[in-house]
């Protein structure tokens, strides 16, 4: 009776150090040979997951009774399916085992991980045992189980949900936003977008976003859909430099879901813990004002990796000045109508990276608008594209490093993007850097 692991990444590695299962094998496709995991070593087959033939011999003779993936492994692909065993990523273990009662999911194209926290840092505000965990802050294969608590609220991805079971349902999820991404992994959108909704069938009470909402799939399946703020809440989302409207979207919906928890009218949760949003410390590399040089301020949107992000950034940020876009990375073949649309303003400039930057390119010079370096430039890289910023900025205008774009290639993350922009900035003469607030955990 054999344990598959399938891809050896920080979950996988961690789930292996605290179960050594004896009769376990891994199969990897970046590499093979021996890894060291928590001191003792495992043999590791590289072998190509859509061939089953290859994945089946990899394994050898006898029956799987579990399949423990990586998230990044999809459960659909042939050489997994031919094995013909359930599959489950380290969270949806953790959380079998666990059975908890006082679990809060949340889930999303974009804003789940500002909600999750959200909701984590209100629920702490109101004297509650809050844990936050899951791809924000903890790993949720790293929490005690036993440990007292009131609430775990845990952030998951489209790859966890997909073959997510619980023993029991969650006491509370969201749905922030169902957009158009990781369509490679899952197929198509529909299924990306069904993975997503499964959160619906997984919990008690839901709550989603407006933009969800409209959608239609969820109709008869929330009892709430966030509201827009109260003058209060928005006010102290402001002082806490939350500007966006998918902000204020978001503490709409982590203050529904605190409701929820604390059994309040969400109306009174919402006056009474608006001033603990006033200290809510925006999360990393989401529209954060890193620097200013010589009166331009220079914004890191870097976990910005779909056109909708980009735009809703430009949206925030236009309305105080003049604005220039670094867009640009990988090019997943997203509708990209409304960058170009965006594009036309005489005040937005635009550095074009990558292979999305090629295709905007030539979708902006269909419509009319000039690639000539004066307004719109195609770069060669980060570098080049902050050099030219800092030349064409108007001083007094900000300078978004939005990419509607993951940065897959010429970055390990969205985070070493991030990292890399800053130093670039910092770099810059006369750069004043902006200081960070401490993120939540």
């Amino acid at each position: 009776m054999t344990t598959v692991v399938l891809g050896l990444g920080r979950e996988t590695r961690a789930w292996l150090a605290a179960h050594a299962p004896a009769d376990v094998v891994v199969l990897d496709e970046a590499g093979g040979g021996t890894a060291e995991v928590a001191g003792r070593d495992v043999a590791v087959a590289r072998v190509d997951l859509d061939d089953p033939a290859a994945v089946r011999a990899a394994v050898g003779p006898g029956s799987v009774t579990r399949i423990v993936r990586s998230p990044g492994v999809a459960p659909h692909r042939a050489g997994v399916a031919a094995l013909d065993a359930p599959t489950a990523t380290p969270t949806g273990l953790w959380l079998a085992d666990a059975a908890p009662d006082d679990l809060v999911l949340i889930t999303g194209t974009k804003g789940k991980s500002t909600v999750a926290a959200l909701t984590a840092h209100l629920l702490r505000a109101a004297g509650r045992r809050a844990t936050l965990a899951g791809n924000i802050g903890t790993a949720l294969t790293t929490v005690d189980a036993s440990a007292p608590r009131d609430d775990l609220v845990v952030e998951v991805s489209s790859y966890q949900l997909i073959d997510l079971d619980l023993p029991r349902p969650a006491a509370a999820a969201a749905i922030t936003t169902l957009l158009v991404d990781h369509v490679p992994w899952h197929g198509d959108v529909a299924a990306y977008h069904a993975a997503k909704l499964r959160l619906l069938d997984l919990a008690t009470w839901t709550v989603v976003g407006p933009q969800v909402a409209a959608l239609g799939a969820t109709a008869g399946r929330h009892d709430v859909v966030a509201a827009d703020p109260t003058a209060a809440v928005r006010t102290a989302l402001a002082a806490a430099g939350l500007h966006a409207a998918h902000e204020a979207e978001a503490a709409m919906l982590a203050l529904a879901l605190v409701a929820r928890r604390l059994g309040a009218d969400p109306a009174v949760v919402a006056d009474d813990l608006a001033p603990a949003l006033r200290i809510f410390a925006p999360l990393p590399h989401r529209l954060r004002p890193i620097a200013t040089v010589g009166g331009t301020t220079w914004v890191d949107d870097s976990i910005a990796t779909i056109p909708e992000a980009a735009l809703g950034a430009l949206a925030t940020w236009r309305p105080h000045g003049p604005v220039t876009l670094l867009l640009g990375g990988e090019d997943r073949g997203q509708d990209l109508t409304g960058l170009v649309a965006a594009a036309a303003d005489p005040e937005v400039r635009v550095a074009l990276l990558g292979a999305l930057g090629v295709r905007l390119a030539e979708a902006l010079r269909a419509a009319g608008t000039p690639v000539d370096g004066a307004r719109i430039a195609a770069v060669a890289d980060l570098a080049a594209a902050v050099t030219w910023a800092a030349a064409v900025t108007p001083a007094g205008g900000a300078v978004l490093l939005s990419p509607a774009a993951p940065s897959f290639g010429a970055f390990r993350d969205f985070v070493h993007r991030a990292e890399t922009f800053r130093d670039l900035v910092l770099a810059l003469p006369g750069a004043a850097p902006v200081p960070d607030r401490e993120p939540p955990r």
